[in-house]
């Protein structure tokens, strides 16, 4: 990438009032501190920990029967 690219995108960052848009460039070169569970909608965390419930409980599918019934459906068309 050249020089002059990078010094234009800084200078946006610098210009820029935009917290969600200098949150997200935090959050993509890895300076934030955030953990992603934070920022997820409550019913989509107990989408997952029913998901994970489910797994416990060794009610989930293996992954490659997933991957197989998918191949089955979608590429015998």
């Amino acid at each position: 990438m050249d020089n002059s690219l990078k010094y234009k995108i800084v200078e946006k960052i610098i210009q820029s009032n935009d917290d969600d848009l200098l949150n997200e460039i935090k959050s993509l070169v890895g300076l934030s501190e955030n953990d992603f569970w934070n920022d997820i909608p409550s019913e989509m965390k107990e989408a997952i920990d029913s998901a994970k419930a489910e797994l416990d409980r060794g009610e989930g599918m293996p992954h490659e029967q997933v991957m197989a019934d998918i191949k089955s459906h979608f590429l015998s068309r």
